[in-house]
């Protein structure tokens, strides 16, 4: 089936999209000029403190962003975090295990408490200057994206005049000089956001043999970093769903073992449904992008043409997808 994304045609001299091998590791990275970007964010939901739920990638789509990334944790409802959400009337909870975490369908409302962490641990987070989580402690990594444009870097404080802010694990460089991080985490997929002068910086790298990449530590990061000219940065979440997308395409390997299959498929249009009732249905909706999460990161050029052909593309979309709603709900009620 034809695809055609919203940034078809669109001239991206001033991104540079690169790919790396560090220590048998593949990293990934982006570099974009803030004059010509900005900044875009999961938006906070109508009601409540609440994010949308989608895949990087279905993020990227919908924003127009040219180059996108997942930075924290699933969802936040009600200021806390959950592993839980709600797809198509359908409830799908997360339940962490030894091996990993599994999914299970749940026709009804979600199970209060269960397989939650709590929001405070994982930072505060911004969007258009609307507190979607405020910040109480936890990860000490914060950082802003003004009003004006252009990046900041804070630990464990927020700015006097917050505008977009996401936090991260921890700060790695400030001012071009290492500072002291954990480095007991030596195979997990990482993701960081970073500055180069006056560059947006994305970095994603793969781990625990995704991609055949055994992973790196954050010190290694560090050097890698430095190396490439970046003189701030902090990571981010990271782990299995880190997700780096440019140009509506998944360059790194996340992993889900659900959905192994989806690798092999395009882009997703559709979030993820539960793979044990449905599994072809979601590795056809689920793209290479394989987890849905509720804190995506995009950068949108700050002049964007648009075509008639596009902008009408973009409106067949969001009815399509409205219809596919409609049509889900409907065949569970029956």
């Amino acid at each position: 089936m034809l695809s055609v994304l919203p940034w078809a045609g669109m001239s991206l001299a001033s991104l540079h999209y690169s790919t790396h091998r560090v220590d048998q590791t593949q990293v990934y990275m982006v570099a974009a000029p803030m004059a010509d970007y900005r900044v875009v964010m999961t938006e906070p939901a109508t009601r409540g403190q609440d994010t949308y739920l989608e895949t990087t990638a279905a993020f990227a789509r919908r924003t127009g962003a040219v180059a996108a990334m997942n930075t924290n944790f699933f969802r936040w409802l009600n200021a806390q975090s959950l592993r839980s959400f709600q797809d198509y009337q359908k409830w799908i909870m997360g339940e962490s295990h030894p091996d990993g975490i599994s999914y299970q369908a749940l026709r009804q409302t979600c199970l209060s408490g269960r397989g939650t962490i709590p929001a405070g641990l994982l930072g505060a987070y911004i969007v258009n200057g609307r507190v979607v989580r405020p910040y109480g402690g936890g990860y000490l990594g914060i950082v802003n994206f003004p009003a004006q444009g252009g990046i900041e870097f804070y630990r464990g404080r927020l700015p006097e005049q917050p505008f977009n802010v996401v936090s991260g694990s921890q700060q790695l460089l400030d001012g071009g000089r290492k500072l002291p991080v954990d480095d007991s985490d030596r195979t997990s997929p990482k993701a960081i956001l970073g500055r180069r002068g006056n560059e947006y910086v994305f970095v994603v790298s793969d781990g625990r043999g995704n991609g055949g990449s055994p992973g790196l530590s954050f010190a290694q990061l560090q050097d890698f970093l430095l190396q490439q000219g970046v003189t701030e940065a902090t990571a981010m979440d990271g782990g299995e769903s880190a997700t780096l997308v440019v140009e509506g395409q998944v360059k790194n390997h996340p992993r889900d073992r659900y959905c192994e299959l989806a690798r092999w498929l395009p882009a997703p249009t559709l979030m993820w449904i539960n793979p044990e009732e449905e599994a072809r249905e979601a590795a056809m909706a689920m793209g290479r992008s394989l987890r849905p999460v509720g804190a995506n990161i995009g950068l949108v050029p700050r002049e964007q043409p648009q075509s008639t052909f596009s902008f009408s593309f973009a409106l067949w979309e969001r009815i399509r997808q409205h219809l596919l709603t409609q049509l889900r709900a409907w065949r569970d009620a029956v």
